[in-house]
């Protein structure tokens, strides 16, 4: 169902949007400068994409994404997708990094570009959508430069936004294209389940004969897909992606945050897209007003629920972006109020060129030195490296993977608290305690710990290898290995001792551009 706008412009405005094309340029060509540069980096620019890297390694290897975890792989709790492209990707021959990345600069640009041929659709004009696709360009350095990185969240905005763009625009048969798309988009990310409800509800306004057959075929695929890895994976998919979730907490501060803070940056075009909304809800455009209005308020609304989740990073404010670059570069063609998108440039124009994110934008050669350092002293090792903090570092040594800081993090996330609010670790040695836990939830804790007692006392590593910021939160994993079974450190029965210093000549330069900061490695060695 396309609503092109036909309405006549003035030469004033003709004049205004071609001189937006100059920022929407410059944005892109940013874009790809810096992509290009960055795309092919052969180490973490954020400090998970590593171990998704190992993730997508299983595929190649013919390993289990989801199952019980083991010092070896802890899941992480994200949908397999951006891994079953990414191993593919492997399979052909490239480096886990650069396959991943890949796939996040061609969803990407596929975004931009869906963004920019629905604003055209909108409008029935040529350069309002060259204008959009600029826009969400220019919030590549408000996100962290995150359109690149090898993560998920690229791909799962292309498939939202394509689910919503064939609803709108699709034809009769938009609806089965559409369930596809919503299909693909919770394979992606199950954040898909915030967004598609919204997505549903604007169906059904345009055409709730379309929208119900969207529903039904949707619901039903996601189901079957659902199912499939449920089955196949022992239930271990539905526990990772579903059921540990439920057991992180929320961050208060950002329930009235994002809307104070992390909204102001994309504020011109939400209140663009809220003034196109009024103007167009009104007769024979009222059905398209108010699809649009779902769609981009559930784009919103993913963006908050996100955020107030714990580990909810900069990120996830794209899809909220994502969908206001398509409803308020629309609004301002329709309100009359282009200028406005010259604000909205010189905010994040503002985000992209301070110097602050242009240190985290590409690499030094001290952080590819630091590295090649921590790879080298892994390599040396004559047995396998536990190495939590820095994913992918011991395959390209030629050792095993193993689990990574975060996903241990995640899963440990099921112990109780204590008052003051820390986990309660000794659970983990309470066989009682451990009883009263439901069976998947203990399943899973006993088979990583009885994996790492098995591998402290057999000596199977090395060297454990920890940053400085993550040797509080392994303390206790790590106490029979460091202090032995008489919990005493430095006596005989000590099975790791502490090597002097840290493992890399510069060790700060070991940090990652963006993420979670850890660097400063040090390394327990077996004795």
């Amino acid at each position: 169902m396309s609503t092109p706008n036909e309405r006549s412009q003035s030469r004033l405005e003709q004049r205004q949007w071609q001189l937006l094309l100059i920022p929407a340029v410059i944005a892109v060509a940013w874009f790809a400068i810096l992509a290009s540069q960055r795309v092919g980096y052969e180490f973490e620019l954020e400090w998970m994409e590593g171990a998704l890297a190992d993730h997508a390694a299983r595929i190649v290897n013919g390993e289990p994404i989801y199952c019980a975890p083991t010092p070896e792989h802890v899941p992480f709790l994200y949908a397999p997708l951006l891994f079953w492209l990414g191993g593919g990707l492997m399979a052909l021959g490239l480096d886990g990094l650069l396959a991943l990345r890949l796939i996040a600069v061609v969803s990407s640009v596929g975004v931009a570009m869906l963004i920019g041929h629905w604003v055209r659709k909108e409008t029935g004009r040529v350069i309002p959508g060259l204008v959009a696709t600029g826009t969400f360009c220019a919030g590549y350095g408000w996100l962290f430069w995150w359109y690149d990185l090898a993560r998920n969240d690229s791909p799962f905005l292309l498939a939202m936004l394509a689910c919503a763009y064939a609803l709108r625009h699709g034809g009769r048969h938009g609806w089965w294209v559409a369930a596809l798309l919503a299909t693909v988009g919770v394979l992606a990310k199950q954040s898909a389940a915030m967004w598609l409800p919204a997505i549903g509800i604007g169906a059904l306004i345009l055409d709730w004969r379309q929208g119900l057959k969207f529903g039904f075929a949707g619901v039903g695929a996601i189901l079957v897909a659902l199912g499939v890895m449920h089955l196949s994976s022992d239930g271990w998919s539905t526990f990772y992606l579903f059921e540990m979730p439920t057991h992180h907490g929320s961050v208060a501060e950002n329930r009235l945050g994002f809307w104070t803070r992390d909204l102001w940056p994309m504020l011109p075009l939400v209140v663009l897209g809220v003034a196109g909304f009024a103007i167009r809800c009104r007769g024979e455009h009222l059905r398209g007003a108010l699809f649009l209005a779902a769609v981009g308020s559930g784009g919103l609304v993913t963006s908050w629920l996100s955020r107030i989740h714990v580990g909810g990073f900069d990120n996830v404010l794209i899809y909220g972006f994502a969908s206001a670059c398509v409803l308020g570069t629309a609004g301002a063609f329709h309100v009359r109020a282009q200028w406005l998108l010259i604000l909205q440039f010189g905010f994040l124009f503002w985000f992209d060129f301070r110097p602050d994110r242009m240190r985290v934008a590409l690499p030094t050669e001290a952080h590819a030195e630091a590295h090649r350092e921590l790879a080298d002293y892994v390599r040396k090792q004559p047995r396998d490296v536990f190495l939590p903090g820095h994913g992918y570092i011991t395959a390209r040594a030629g050792k095993p993977a193993c689990a990574h800081g975060q996903a241990i993090f995640d899963l440990m996330q099921v112990l109780p608290r204590l008052p003051n609010g820390m986990l309660d670790v000794l659970v983990l040695a309470d066989e009682q305690r451990l009883a009263t836990m439901s069976p998947r939830v203990r399943e899973a804790l006993v088979s990583y710990r009885d994996g790492m007692i098995r591998a402290m006392t057999t000596k199977s590593y090395s060297a454990i290898v920890l940053d400085t910021q993550l040797a509080g939160s392994f303390k206790y994993m790590f106490a029979l290995a460091i202090d032995g079974p008489d919990g005493k450190p430095n006596t005989p029965d000590d099975f790791y001792r502490r090597r002097p210093g840290f493992v890399i000549s510069k060790p700060r330069a070991l940090n990652a551009l963006v993420g979670y900061e850890a660097h400063s490695p040090f390394a327990y060695e077996a004795r």
